[in-house]
């Protein structure tokens, strides 16, 4: 699929924001942790968590889903992720604490995802040693056996999937655990209630500090997986390109702060409890410096965004992306297309905001096609965005979204 969009258009309207992906694979990771039944709402239906559903259902859970409620249960009939649908996430990771806490083994392929730099998994595994489990690296394959038992971790780098493979490994160890410099990003927080609502032992939820009382086993649970705070910022974005005026209901401003703070200066932000309602009727004049850095800072899934807003305004912007490595540099160059004054320098972008034109541009991960579709939206002329099957694995119809705002984009088969 490919997207054909008209740009000049200033968006203006109501939308709400959808449960987030990265929530929802963490939670269906969790799964494997009972046989009990275990309920999620307000689960998005995306391509990642398609996928993730397929994988747990070609592993054994028996998954039904009833518009956005997710009904997981059962227990696995095989601990061998398969290749087929471990590679096409990096989520697929997920099932590897809860599968090593609950069966005590797993065999799991190298996951996939976007293409947007090394994203090891040394440190999920450190942390399984830690535990005295048993890691073994065969081909592009790793296999994990031993039963957890307690330690006293410290995560190198506050890894959001490595603090919740270990907190899953954790909560059936034999043994208290500490886990230190974890991630505290929001959807880590909800794992961390989520667990606790089937019967795990933590405290220190949300601080980087946690500790585990080990237990022998957990139950079923009910839980809403949260806003998807990525989603919220992609329309926000969407709406401060096109000099429009956009309210975002069923969505959690507290979990945007960094990102709100960026744009306020600029535009008219006006937060309640679960609704943000922004105003942009001038071209902001650039955004001066922003740098990624986990939560509660700037977040790199943001990055490709604010990259696009920095393309079109009328300042000097600086971003330094701190996180993944190849993630300015492929946007910058399709941006380049659109007449985009950027320039490059490691893991720098130092960009002069100018008015774009419309260009064919391709998207090559999740976040930097969602990117150049706000760009395209500012644009003068006619875009042609391809790549379309990356932003679908993380939003459930963009395009349309979009024109009910008043956007002109159109879908078609590449």
């Amino acid at each position: 699929m490919e997207y054909i969009i008209n740009g000049g258009k200033t968006l203006r309207g109501e939308l709400p924001v959808y449960g987030a992906k990265n929530c929802a694979l963490a939670l269906l990771g969790a799964t494997v942790l009972t046989d009990d039944e275990v309920i999620l709402f307000n689960c998005p239906n995306i391509v990642d968590v398609s996928n993730m559903i397929k994988l747990l259902q070609s592993m054994g859970k028996v998954i039904v889903r009833n518009g956005d409620t997710l009904s997981v249960k059962g227990e696995l009939g095989s601990v061998c992720a398969p290749s087929a649908y471990a590679t096409l996430l990096r989520g697929s990771a997920l099932v590897l604490g809860s599968s090593i806490a609950h069966y005590h083994r797993i065999a799991l392929p190298l996951p996939g995802g976007c293409a947007i730099g090394a994203r090891p998994m040394d440190i999920h595994l450190d942390g399984l040693q830690a535990m005295g489990i048993d890691v073994l690296y065969e081909s592009d394959m790793v296999s994990c056996a031993g039963i957890p038992v307690g330690t006293d971790y410290k995560l190198r780098f506050a890894s959001v999937g490595a603090t919740e493979n270990l907190l899953c490994a954790s909560v059936l160890a034999r043994g208290n655990s500490v886990l230190r410099n974890v991630a505290i990003e929001p959807e880590v927080v909800a794992l961390e209630q989520m667990l606790v609502r089937m019967g795990a032992r933590i405290s220190g939820i949300g601080t980087d500090t946690i500790s585990v009382e080990g237990v022998r086993k957990l139950h079923g649970a009910d839980f809403a997986i949260i806003p998807d705070r990525i989603v919220a910022a992609t329309y926000l974005s969407a709406a401060v390109a096109t000099r429009g005026e956009v309210t975002l209901t069923h969505c959690r401003p507290d979990h945007l702060r960094a990102f709100l703070d960026v744009l306020q200066p600029h535009c008219s932000v006006r937060c309640y409890g679960d609704a943000i309602r922004l105003s942009a009727p001038e071209i902001p004049c650039g955004y001066g410096e922003i740098v990624t850095a986990p939560y509660p800072l700037f977040p790199t899934d943001m990055q490709s965004l604010m990259l696009s807003l920095a393309a079109c305004s009328r300042g000097k912007t600086i971003i330094r992306e701190t996180l993944f490595e190849n993630r300015l540099a492929h946007n910058a160059a399709e941006l380049h297309k659109m007449g985009a004054d950027i320039v490059v320098s490691g893991n720098t972008a130092t960009v002069a905001g100018k008015s774009l034109h419309g260009a064919d541009v391709v998207a090559s991960d999740l976040r930097g096609g969602a990117g150049l579709v706000i760009a395209a939206l500012a644009s003068d002329g006619t875009s042609t965005v391809r790549g379309v099957e990356h932003i679908d694995r993380g939003y459930a119809d963009l395009a349309l979204d979009f024109n009910k705002l008043g956007a002109d984009i159109v879908c078609k088969e590449a």
